[in-house]
């Protein structure tokens, strides 16, 4: 039986990892909105495969209290119910041959009470070193060869961080590279999900008011910031091996800053976009010690290194500063700043872009302020665009006051649910633009990896500061 791909293609969700945060925080959750809101094929199963020891029925008692507790969803009772029985578990080891055939089993069971060979989207929900393992298992049971031109499509699904550096990033999109196609790969930096990220897209190519200036000639200066109330809490021993320029700047703010200062696509498809977004990333050149020194800051906070999991006497670095430009005509000599952290006493997470100051300029003798425009695209504590101006204050004087547009994205803010379920359903649905490709890893790492090894070297020494009071660097 052929069929068309899409989100109407009955597919098998295999979940590598089933028990885990990952699945529990963010998946199911995830899957439960799409199913409830009639986004999944009419023909769907939920394959769980994880080391503990259960049943399908206790698994599914295990997801049916999942859904029950999360604090996201208020999950009606018959849709709940409908939901589980779409569920099924394999127990077995990450590295166990003989499970991984139970598991390729299973799948085909599930084939022929259908009558077809289905899609299988696979879904790693397990920490990053256990990617090698997985994925060389999956080859050698069979379960990545597919159905072949007349069955359904094969898709995998890999969570950031992909790699630690560079070496490790390479070395993971090699072997994913032999078992899928590009366009078989979906990885997810979850911050791609959230709609005003997206949204930056649709207010630059669509107004042509602001894209004509948005570039060099036009912008002063671009700042980025993710800013952090809360500390790092229990995730301590996965934090302290990795730092906050990793956590958050390698990936997240870097992908921002492409949506930012990326060149309009020639087409609006996800070929084009990803394409203009790594040739954005492109341009970051790798610092040289003295810039790394001389453009770079680190902080942590008092009181991390007592956190479970951390090493006595850690320089992980919780806070971070960046100051580059981009080797591009568009925007070479406009300055940009990347500033992230963690325990800063408030959530601000934006977007500022900062306009030249207008020559010649109806401003008065000797006036304190700085006449400039600014666009902000706010993140949290709300999602919004915020339009800064100047405008004549009523009177019969020439006095200039600071107005705001304010838009705000969303009367109820999309919840987080909401954010990894547009993910899960365009993987389905086999549109890449929110995902990142392998050009663009390699990009990103290339330019972050000689700050991290100089920081690990203390190049750059560690600034210490009190949990709500950012280090003034």
């Amino acid at each position: 039986m052929a069929f068309k791909p899409g989100v109407h293609t009955p597919t098998i969700f295999i979940v590598l990892g089933a028990t885990g945060d990952l699945m529990a925080r963010k998946v199911l959750p995830a899957l439960f909105n799409l199913f409830e809101t009639g986004r999944l094929p009419a023909r769907f199963q939920v394959v769980g495969f994880s080391r503990r020891e259960l049943t399908t029925a206790a698994f599914q008692k295990y997801v049916e209290d999942i859904l029950l507790t999360h604090k996201d969803i208020r999950p009606k009772r018959t849709a709940r119910k409908k939901f589980i029985k779409a569920i099924q578990y394999v127990q077995g080891n990450f590295d166990g041959e003989r499970d991984y055939e139970r598991l390729a089993k299973k799948l085909a069971e599930i084939d022929k009470q259908w009558g077809i060979c289905s899609s299988k989207l696979f879904h790693l929900a397990v920490p990053p070193h256990l990617y090698e393992t997985i994925l060389k298992q999956l080859a050698r049971s069979g379960l990545t060869k597919g159905c072949g031109p007349d069955g359904g499509w094969m898709k995998v699904i890999v969570e950031k961080p992909f790699g630690k550096n560079f070496e490790t990033a390479e070395k993971l999109d090699t072997l994913l590279g032999t078992l899928f196609r590009e366009g078989q790969i979906y990885r997810i930096d979850h911050y791609l999900g959230k709609a005003m990220i997206h949204n930056i897209l649709a207010f630059r190519f669509s107004n042509k008011l602001f894209e004509e200036g948005w570039d060099r000639d036009s912008i002063e200066q671009i700042r980025i910031r993710l800013l952090e109330n809360l500390g790092v809490k229990d995730r301590g021993a996965f934090y302290d091996g990795i730092g906050a320029l990793r956590d958050v700047g390698q990936n997240h703010m870097l992908q921002m800053l492409a949506l930012t200062t990326m060149d309009p696509p020639q087409e609006f498809s996800a070929a084009g976009i990803r394409r203009k977004r790594y040739e954005l990333l492109s341009t970051l050149r790798p610092f040289t010690r003295a810039a790394i020194r001389a453009q770079t800051s680190r902080g942590q906070y008092q009181g991390y290194s007592k956190i479970k999991g951390v090493a006595a006497g850690s320089k992980t670095e919780t806070f971070f500063k960046i100051n580059l430009e981009l080797d591009a005509p568009r925007w070479r000599g406009v300055p940009i700043t990347l500033t992230s952290g963690k325990s800063m006493g408030r959530n601000e997470k934006d977007i500022t872009i900062v306009f030249k100051h207008p020559t010649p300029c109806l401003c008065p003798a000797r006036s304190p302020h700085t006449f400039r425009n600014e666009v902000v695209f706010e993140i949290e504590p709300e999602e919004s665009i915020r339009i800064r101006f100047w405008a004549k204050k009523p009177g019969l004087t020439m006095e200039l006051e600071e107005r705001e547009f304010y838009l705000p994205y969303h009367e109820k803010r999309v919840s987080r649910v909401e954010e990894y379920a547009k993910l899960l359903y365009d993987c389905i649905a086999g549109d890449q633009t929110l995902f990142v490709s392998t050009g663009e890893v390699q990009a990103m790492w290339r330019f972050i990896d000689p700050i991290v090894r100089a920081w690990q070297k203390n190049l750059v020494p560690l600034a210490y500061y009190k949990s709500g009071q950012p280090p003034k660097l």
